[in-house]
């Protein structure tokens, strides 16, 4: 997929990653740059700052006729969409006793928009033999993480849907991306931690990327046609011997999950 001349739709795009990606996707020559988020205000000053390329829409991902409404602006300001960018999401923890709520509320945002955004724009692209479907989902989509259940679920299922996809419709000139980053220093980083020194010291101990370091990944993956677009040091390797002895990985798992190394 050649960014230039594309017109690209961007979920989640007033602030972190998704605003970083639609940003990114202008300096590489996207013609046009659909900046949605639920903040209506957020998008417009993402959109003001591309320029004229760019349009702002407001949506919400968790509904299909939003998405749909989404993709009817964009083809209407642009004629066509040639990628689409699920960046929107939400953390939500909790083990197996989270509420239903919960769980619903995970499964909707985090995988079923995949599901609305496929539909709203794959019938279009398969016509035209084209088309870029990139899915912001995490690195614990094909790994894990602690004290999350909802989340972890609701993005492995996003992955298997990726790769569905990915199988399904790559011979009709349809590439997927899942982009798979680990902690991004963005404000979902930092609302699911307790304390400006917790932020801190998580950035002090682990590998914390800026949006804008994961967007040119994203950018470049979508380019190269890539399925998992890994972003940190580290997850692929943890994903490879996650597939060489699930026992093992799950041990060393467990190791770091009570505070140490196995």
């Amino acid at each position: 997929m050649r960014i230039e001349g594309s017109v690209a739709v961007v979920t989640g795009a007033a602030s972190g990653i998704g605003k970083a990606i639609a940003e990114q996707l202008a300096l590489a020559g996207a013609r046009g740059v659909v900046v949605s988020d639920l903040d209506a205000e957020g998008a417009e000053k993402v959109a003001a700052g591309i320029g004229s390329a760019a349009l702002a829409v407001q949506a919400d991902v968790g509904e299909e006729a939003s998405v749909q409404a989404l993709v009817a602006r964009a083809r209407e300001r642009f004629g066509q969409v040639d990628i689409f960018v699920s960046n929107a999401g939400l953390t939500v923890t909790g083990s197996y006793d989270a509420p239903d709520e919960d769980w619903k509320r995970a499964m909707i945002v985090n995988m079923m928009s995949h599901v609305y955004a496929a539909r709203a724009v794959l019938p279009a692209m398969l016509e035209a033999g084209r088309g870029h479907l990139l899915q912001t989902i995490a690195a614990c989509g094909v790994l894990t993480a602690f004290g999350a259940a909802p989340y972890v679920v609701a993005k492995q299922g996003a992955v298997a849907f990726a790769e569905y996809l990915a199988v399904e419709y790559g011979d009709q000139g349809i590439g997927v991306s899942c982009l798979l980053p680990q902690a991004v220093n963005t404000p979902m980083l930092a609302a699911s931690v307790s304390s400006n020194e917790q932020l801190a010291q998580l950035k002090k101990n682990s590998e914390v990327l800026e949006p804008e370091d994961v967007a040119r990944a994203a950018v470049a993956g979508i380019e190269e046609n890539r399925l998992h677009i890994f972003t940190h040091k580290g997850s692929a390797e943890s994903f490879r011997q996650r597939a060489a002895d699930a026992d093992a990985w799950a041990a060393q798992m467990r190791a770091i999950r009570h505070g140490g190394r196995p």
